[in-house]
């Protein structure tokens, strides 16, 4: 397919490694704000719920959510690296994100699984939502 990553361990990063070109990472206000945040989206609803429920955070507080991703991500190794064939691959990182407002005193685990569809591209984030 043309644009995809080859098939090719050179270019994707380990487990244990941390994510390439995370200070460049996109879709992440994107995909909160249409996914994961979303509490009407058939798949999405029930990360919302989990978030708010959880941690506290709703679509209200994105950008608590988001600057917290956007941080953890230059700091945390990668849980898990998956073939996405024939789009490339994802990177999975599990990481604890810190509660807001009554539930500030909480820490969860959310795992973030972030897209490398295209040679040339930053990591995108596809999903997010806590973790049990």
């Amino acid at each position: 397919m043309p644009g995809a990553i080859p098939d090719d361990d050179t270019v994707r990063p380990k487990a244990g490694e941390l994510l390439p070109r995370a200070a460049e990472a996109i879709g992440v206000r994107y995909k909160l704000a249409t996914y994961s945040l979303d509490i009407a989206h058939q798949d999405g609803g029930p990360k919302a719920r989990g978030f708010r429920l959880i941690l506290g955070i709703t679509i209200e507080t994105i950008d608590h959510l988001e600057a917290q991703i956007v941080a953890r991500i230059l700091e945390t190794p990668i849980t898990d690296v998956r073939d996405n064939a024939p789009y490339g691959f994802n990177c999975v990182i599990d990481m604890h994100i810190r509660g807001i407002g009554t539930k500030a005193s909480r820490l969860a685990n959310v795992r973030t699984v972030w897209a490398f569809d295209r040679p040339d591209a930053p990591p995108r984030l596809v999903n997010a939502y806590p973790k049990p």
